[in-house]
């Protein structure tokens, strides 16, 4: 059993709030952080089928795709659907809560899982919603204490430089310092000059692991006072978007329809362009993204969305560009599992399932 406030902290992880688009509503839904969870049922909307299923089956946390609160609602009518809906996770005591374009956006979120399912390679973001620079950390040990120091350092370290990860540089040098009274230093004593021969450790850190990497090192460093300093690193920085471009191995349109249709488990697709030709630069976006079909055109020769109109279909004949719709729902809806597992690897005494309410709104008859 986990506290809901630790289960946030783990989506969070996955998937920070902050990467949401300003116009989205991510997070708590409703719900009260110290309720105790035993179950989580996964689904891409919440819906009153989806609400009396986790109420069946005994869940107390609803983790949704889609805010049910996109927009501010004025009372809470029992008569309505919506009021309906809040009455009875209230009077069940359950919580939901809500990734939208947070994990839209984020590294290892829905776009990179799709990616990763249809064999992509060299992948980056489609359209640049943020981009974080990077810092260089440097921090100051004594040779005794040198490799204990930097393997700490590593494994709290996540930034990576291309491929590599646990890149680090060190410089031996001379430290200084007097040690002033009430003080009680690893080496030296009071009102004495002191010089210790140290090794200066430089590595890239994201910025938001800055307090994990130091607290980890203040652990096995032997000072009692550790110093380090960071700097901003203009030149490098760690880019997140929406949507997924990369590259695959030469196949033909219709391959790859066929392809999708597998992995999105869907009967059909929505075709835009030739289907004859070749492609290998591969462009993709979860949900409704015909609006980025422009910059999918300079960057790749299919795009794979949904949710295409007529207009925006007649854009990307003109730029040369096919575009496969395989409609909103499967496009996301995909993604559950991926939530599923994470949450079961991360809590591995709960209990998570995804919903079997079949939320597609468009039926082919």
């Amino acid at each position: 059993m986990y506290a809901l406030k630790d289960i946030m902290a783990h989506l969070e992880t996955l998937a920070p709030t902050r990467l949401a688009e300003k116009w989205d509503h991510v997070g708590l839904m409703i719900g009260g952080r110290s309720t105790e969870i035993e179950k989580v049922l996964c689904a891409l909307d919440l819906n009153l089928e989806v609400v009396e299923e986790a109420i069946e089956k005994g869940a107390q946390l609803i983790v949704t795709h889609h805010p049910c609160f996109f927009k501010p609602i004025a009372s809470i009518d029992y008569d309505t659907p919506i009021g309906l809906m809040i009455q009875k996770l209230i009077q069940n005591n359950i919580a939901v809560y809500a990734m939208h374009t947070n994990l839209d956006i984020a590294q290892g979120g829905i776009n990179d899982y799709l990616a990763d399912r249809l064999g992509l390679q060299h992948v980056g973001p489609l359209t640049i919603t943020e981009r974080t620079p990077l810092q260089k950390l440097v921090i100051y040990v004594p040779v005794s204490h040198y490799e204990g120091v930097r393997e700490v350092l590593v494994a709290a370290n996540t930034c990576t430089i291309g491929n590599y990860i646990g890149c680090t540089f060190g410089t031996v040098g001379k430290g200084t310092f007097i040690p002033l009274e009430g003080s009680n230093p690893y080496v030296g004593t009071a009102h004495t000059l002191e010089e210790v021969e140290e090794v200066k450790i430089e590595c890239m850190i994201h910025p938001q692991d800055l307090g994990t990497i130091i607290e980890a090192v203040q652990q096995v460093h032997p000072y009692e006072e550790v110093a380090y300093d960071v700097f901003q690193l203009e030149n490098v920085s760690r880019s997140e978007g929406l949507g997924r471009v990369g590259v695959c191995e030469s196949i033909s349109v219709e391959a790859l329809i066929v392809k999708l249709k597998e992995v999105f488990e869907i009967p059909y697709v929505r075709l835009i362009g030739k289907a004859d030709r070749q492609v290998s630069k591969v462009a993709l976006c979860s949900g409704s993204g015909a609006s980025f079909i422009g910059t999918a055109a300079a960057c790749a020769e299919v795009y794979i969305t949904g949710d295409v109109t007529f207009h925006e279909a007649q854009a990307a004949i003109s730029q040369g560009i096919t575009v496969i719709d395989v409609g909103h729902y499967p496009s996301e809806n995909i993604a559950m599992p991926l939530i599923q597992t994470y949450l079961t690897t991360q809590c591995q005494m709960l209990e998570v399932i995804c919903s079997t309410v079949d939320g597609e709104t468009f039926k082919t008859v």
